[in-house]
């Protein structure tokens, strides 16, 4: 009985590959190497949004996100809006920005208040009463965080994690107030959205590889290092496959089925 079934030899190379470099970057992450990935504006611009919100005395609000749980199929993109809470209000605590967070997943609202409790004491600071601010999901979400936003005025509106229809109600009210904005999310739904109305969209994957780089997490610098290649790789082959088939050279095409 062969190993690898008829017409999977080249998926099972691609799948051991990719094994061997996750290990083999996870690892190197692990020892120390910096693994450099690239910079994203959105994440740049989170240092812009906390001094914008110092400069104006005006807060900055964050979301992470309005539907789903940690048992379903969006928590990574859950994990992906804690990493960038974390973040965020290290940068308030650290330069004494006002931050509020409005949290719609009961299941999160634990781990958001401990992540912010943290990066307060880290400075020797306590984190100031209403900070955050758990509202339930739904339409009560909707209609409360557009409103907060709107009687908060915020310099900033930061919005990170897995998002419904709410997105375009709270995208909409941030620019109404004149927020810079920064949202990202993988549900290709919404991403539009984002990517109209706000400064610094953060487009599907994005979420994950900003996540990855200011966690500083080596078993998700390793990830996220690794996959590139294998995605350019994925990308070449696709164009080149293409391009021969429509000149009927079909060596490429009968190597990929081997």
């Amino acid at each position: 009985m062969a190993i690898v079934s008829e017409g999977q030899l080249v998926s099972f190379i691609f799948f051991v590959s990719s094994i061997i470099a996750f290990y083999y970057f996870v690892d190197q992450a692990k020892k120390g190497k910096k693994l450099r990935l690239r910079r994203l504006p959105g994440i740049d611009a989170i240092d812009e949004v906390v001094g914008r919100g110092i400069e104006m005395n005006r807060p900055i609000m964050f979301s992470s996100g309005s539907g789903g749980t940690l048992a379903s199929d969006v928590a990574p993109q859950l994990i992906a809006g804690v990493r960038f809470c974390s973040y965020i209000s290290n940068k308030c605590a650290e330069l004494g920005a006002t931050l509020v967070v409005g949290e719609c997943h009961p299941d999160v609202l634990p781990i958001i208040i401990s992540v912010v409790e943290d990066s307060y004491r880290k400075w020797g600071k306590e984190m100031p009463p209403g900070t955050v601010e758990f509202i339930p999901s739904g339409y009560s979400y909707t209609m409360t965080y557009a409103a907060m936003i709107k009687r908060l005025n915020p310099a900033g509106n930061i919005m990170v994690g897995p998002f419904y229809h709410p997105a375009v109600f709270f995208a909409q009210s941030g620019a109404e107030v004149g927020a810079i904005q920064i949202g990202g999310t993988a549900r290709s739904g919404q991403v539009p959205y984002f990517a109209a109305v706000c400064d610094y969209p953060l487009i599907m994957e994005d979420i994950f590889a900003g996540a990855a780089y200011i966690s500083g997490i080596p078993e998700q610098l390793g990830t996220i290092y690794a996959e590139d290649p294998f995605k350019w790789i994925s990308i070449v082959l696709v164009v080149v496959a293409f391009i021969l088939f429509n000149l009927n050279i079909p060596f490429l095409m009968d190597i990929l089925k081997m």
